[in-house]
Protein backbone atom coordinates (compact mmCIF):
# COMPACT_ATOMS: atom_id res chain seq x y z
CA UNK A 1 0.00 0.00 0.00
CA UNK A 2 2.97 1.93 0.69
CA UNK A 3 4.11 2.09 -2.96
CA UNK A 4 0.57 2.38 -4.26
CA UNK A 5 0.41 6.43 -4.70
CA UNK A 6 3.61 6.24 -5.91
CA UNK A 7 2.88 4.27 -8.39
CA UNK A 8 -0.37 5.68 -9.57
CA UNK A 9 1.57 9.17 -9.45
CA UNK A 10 3.76 7.23 -12.02
CA UNK A 11 1.23 6.61 -13.97
CA UNK A 12 -0.48 9.49 -14.16
CA UNK A 13 2.66 11.28 -14.90
CA UNK A 14 2.87 8.81 -18.32
CA UNK A 15 -0.60 8.94 -19.10
CA UNK A 16 -0.10 12.84 -18.84
CA UNK A 17 3.54 12.84 -20.75
CA UNK A 18 1.92 10.05 -23.35
CA UNK A 19 -0.69 12.20 -24.15
CA UNK A 20 0.90 15.68 -24.05
CA UNK A 21 2.95 13.69 -26.92
CA UNK A 22 -0.09 13.06 -28.90
CA UNK A 23 -1.49 16.37 -28.80
CA UNK A 24 1.10 18.03 -30.05
CA UNK A 25 1.40 15.64 -32.93
CA UNK A 26 -1.74 15.87 -33.29
CA UNK A 27 -1.65 20.01 -33.93
CA UNK A 28 1.47 19.38 -35.67
CA UNK A 29 -0.23 17.55 -38.37
CA UNK A 30 -3.36 19.81 -38.46
CA UNK A 31 -0.99 22.82 -38.86
CA UNK A 32 0.92 21.21 -41.72
CA UNK A 33 -3.17 20.27 -43.31
CA UNK A 34 -3.88 23.78 -42.43
CA UNK A 35 -0.62 25.23 -43.99
CA UNK A 36 -1.27 22.90 -46.84
CA UNK A 37 -4.64 24.24 -47.74
CA UNK A 38 -3.46 28.02 -47.50
CA UNK A 39 -1.10 27.75 -50.16
CA UNK A 40 -3.08 25.64 -52.65
CA UNK A 41 -5.62 28.74 -52.15
CA UNK A 42 -2.87 31.17 -52.87
CA UNK A 43 -1.38 29.26 -55.66
CA UNK A 44 -5.37 28.91 -57.22
CA UNK A 45 -5.45 32.90 -57.05
CA UNK A 46 -2.45 33.35 -58.62
CA UNK A 47 -3.68 31.40 -61.70
CA UNK A 48 -6.97 33.41 -61.31
CA UNK A 49 -5.38 36.59 -60.91
CA UNK A 50 -2.66 36.00 -64.05
CA UNK A 51 -5.21 34.58 -66.48
CA UNK A 52 -7.57 37.43 -65.40
CA UNK A 53 -5.02 39.78 -66.06
CA UNK A 54 -3.78 37.92 -69.41
CA UNK A 55 -7.97 38.04 -70.29
CA UNK A 56 -8.28 41.71 -69.66
CA UNK A 57 -5.22 42.46 -71.66
CA UNK A 58 -6.84 40.92 -74.65
CA UNK A 59 -10.00 42.33 -74.41
CA UNK A 60 -8.58 45.74 -74.31
CA UNK A 61 -6.42 45.02 -77.38
CA UNK A 62 -9.77 43.92 -79.68
CA UNK A 63 -11.22 47.53 -78.27
CA UNK A 64 -8.43 49.69 -79.19
CA UNK A 65 -8.34 47.72 -82.54
CA UNK A 66 -12.00 48.37 -82.93
CA UNK A 67 -11.43 52.16 -82.30
CA UNK A 68 -8.74 52.44 -84.90
CA UNK A 69 -10.58 50.25 -87.07
CA UNK A 70 -13.77 51.79 -87.26
CA UNK A 71 -12.76 55.44 -86.74
CA UNK A 72 -14.78 55.62 -83.44
CA UNK A 73 -14.71 58.22 -80.77
CA UNK A 74 -15.57 55.57 -77.98
CA UNK A 75 -15.54 51.39 -77.38
CA UNK A 76 -16.95 50.15 -74.11
CA UNK A 77 -18.56 46.98 -73.14
CA UNK A 78 -21.39 46.97 -70.94
CA UNK A 79 -21.39 43.78 -69.03
CA UNK A 80 -24.82 41.90 -67.31
CA UNK A 81 -24.64 40.94 -63.65
CA UNK A 82 -25.09 39.14 -61.97
CA UNK A 83 -24.61 36.81 -64.33
CA UNK A 84 -27.60 33.82 -64.03
CA UNK A 85 -29.82 36.40 -62.32
CA UNK A 86 -29.00 39.71 -64.50
CA UNK A 87 -30.28 42.49 -62.68
CA UNK A 88 -27.74 45.67 -63.61
CA UNK A 89 -25.56 46.66 -66.07
CA UNK A 90 -22.05 47.55 -66.00
CA UNK A 91 -18.58 49.14 -67.97
CA UNK A 92 -15.31 47.92 -66.77
CA UNK A 93 -13.71 47.68 -70.38
CA UNK A 94 -13.62 51.06 -72.20
CA UNK A 95 -11.56 52.34 -74.72
CA UNK A 96 -11.84 56.12 -76.38
CA UNK A 97 -10.04 58.86 -78.15
CA UNK A 98 -8.55 61.70 -76.42
CA UNK A 99 -10.71 64.49 -75.09
CA UNK A 100 -13.92 62.05 -75.28
CA UNK A 101 -16.14 61.61 -72.20
CA UNK A 102 -15.97 58.41 -71.01
CA UNK A 103 -19.18 56.23 -70.39
CA UNK A 104 -17.52 53.58 -66.98
CA UNK A 105 -18.62 56.11 -64.36
CA UNK A 106 -21.98 56.62 -66.24
CA UNK A 107 -22.82 53.29 -66.35
CA UNK A 108 -22.18 51.26 -63.10
CA UNK A 109 -24.26 48.77 -61.34
CA UNK A 110 -27.40 50.56 -63.52
CA UNK A 111 -30.20 48.66 -63.08
CA UNK A 112 -31.51 46.91 -65.96
CA UNK A 113 -35.31 47.92 -64.91
CA UNK A 114 -34.36 51.74 -66.19
CA UNK A 115 -33.00 50.98 -69.43
CA UNK A 116 -35.58 47.65 -69.49
CA UNK A 117 -36.48 47.83 -73.48
CA UNK A 118 -32.93 48.68 -74.42
CA UNK A 119 -31.34 45.76 -72.38
CA UNK A 120 -34.23 43.73 -73.73
CA UNK A 121 -33.01 44.92 -77.37
CA UNK A 122 -29.40 44.41 -76.32
CA UNK A 123 -29.78 40.85 -75.12
CA UNK A 124 -32.01 39.51 -78.21
CA UNK A 125 -30.02 41.27 -81.06
CA UNK A 126 -26.72 39.97 -82.42
CA UNK A 127 -25.92 42.80 -83.99
CA UNK A 128 -27.31 46.60 -83.99
CA UNK A 129 -26.61 49.67 -86.24
CA UNK A 130 -28.05 52.75 -84.94
CA UNK A 131 -26.89 55.95 -87.29
CA UNK A 132 -29.11 58.21 -85.34
CA UNK A 133 -29.72 57.91 -81.40
CA UNK A 134 -32.21 60.38 -81.09
CA UNK A 135 -34.59 58.66 -84.05
CA UNK A 136 -33.66 55.14 -83.33
CA UNK A 137 -33.22 54.48 -79.66
CA UNK A 138 -37.17 54.00 -78.49
CA UNK A 139 -35.87 54.04 -74.54
CA UNK A 140 -35.58 57.35 -73.40
CA UNK A 141 -33.38 56.57 -70.10
CA UNK A 142 -31.29 54.50 -72.61
CA UNK A 143 -31.48 57.63 -75.66
CA UNK A 144 -30.74 60.53 -72.42
CA UNK A 145 -27.75 58.46 -71.24
CA UNK A 146 -26.03 58.05 -74.50
CA UNK A 147 -26.92 61.44 -75.97
CA UNK A 148 -25.26 63.00 -72.74
CA UNK A 149 -22.36 61.65 -73.18
CA UNK A 150 -21.99 62.82 -76.98
CA UNK A 151 -23.04 59.62 -78.73
CA UNK A 152 -24.98 60.67 -82.34
CA UNK A 153 -24.82 56.68 -83.40
CA UNK A 154 -23.80 53.33 -82.54
CA UNK A 155 -22.93 49.93 -83.72
CA UNK A 156 -23.43 47.36 -81.03
CA UNK A 157 -22.61 43.57 -81.09
CA UNK A 158 -23.92 41.21 -78.83
CA UNK A 159 -21.73 38.99 -76.69
CA UNK A 160 -22.22 34.80 -75.61
CA UNK A 161 -20.71 32.03 -74.35
CA UNK A 162 -20.90 28.90 -74.36
CA UNK A 163 -22.92 28.72 -70.72
CA UNK A 164 -24.69 32.36 -70.99
CA UNK A 165 -26.70 33.16 -73.84
CA UNK A 166 -25.23 37.02 -73.19
CA UNK A 167 -22.36 38.31 -71.58
CA UNK A 168 -21.98 41.53 -72.70
CA UNK A 169 -22.25 44.34 -75.61
CA UNK A 170 -19.63 45.32 -77.70
CA UNK A 171 -20.44 49.46 -77.76
CA UNK A 172 -19.07 51.24 -80.72
CA UNK A 173 -19.99 55.12 -80.87
CA UNK A 174 -19.41 58.34 -83.37
CA UNK A 175 -19.82 61.43 -81.38
CA UNK A 176 -20.30 62.84 -85.14
CA UNK A 177 -22.20 61.44 -88.24
CA UNK A 178 -19.80 59.90 -89.75
CA UNK A 179 -20.28 56.28 -89.24
CA UNK A 180 -18.81 53.44 -90.94
CA UNK A 181 -21.13 50.98 -93.39
CA UNK A 182 -22.62 48.03 -91.68
CA UNK A 183 -20.74 45.74 -94.48
CA UNK A 184 -17.33 47.40 -92.97
CA UNK A 185 -18.68 46.67 -89.71
CA UNK A 186 -20.14 43.43 -89.59
CA UNK A 187 -17.27 41.73 -89.92
CA UNK A 188 -14.06 43.46 -87.69
CA UNK A 189 -17.08 43.51 -84.72
CA UNK A 190 -17.78 39.53 -85.23
CA UNK A 191 -13.89 38.60 -85.61
CA UNK A 192 -13.55 40.71 -82.33
CA UNK A 193 -16.50 39.00 -80.67
CA UNK A 194 -15.05 35.40 -81.33
CA UNK A 195 -11.74 36.49 -79.47
CA UNK A 196 -13.35 38.64 -76.57
CA UNK A 197 -16.55 36.65 -75.95
CA UNK A 198 -15.50 32.92 -74.59
CA UNK A 199 -12.29 34.76 -72.09
CA UNK A 200 -14.17 38.03 -70.86
CA UNK A 201 -13.99 38.33 -67.37
CA UNK A 202 -17.39 38.19 -65.77
CA UNK A 203 -17.73 41.41 -64.20
CA UNK A 204 -17.93 42.04 -60.56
Amino acid sequence: MEYLAAIITAIGTIITTVLSIYMKSTQKSRDKVTDLKIEAFKNEQEVIYKRRNDSSSIVFGELWNILYLLKADRVYIVQPHPLGNECMLSVYYEVKRKGVEGMRDKIHSLKMAEVARFSADMSKNLFMYISNIDEQVDDRYAKALLSSCGCHAAIIKRLNDNKYDWVGSIFVEFTSDNIPLESEARPILHDAAMNIQYLLPEYK
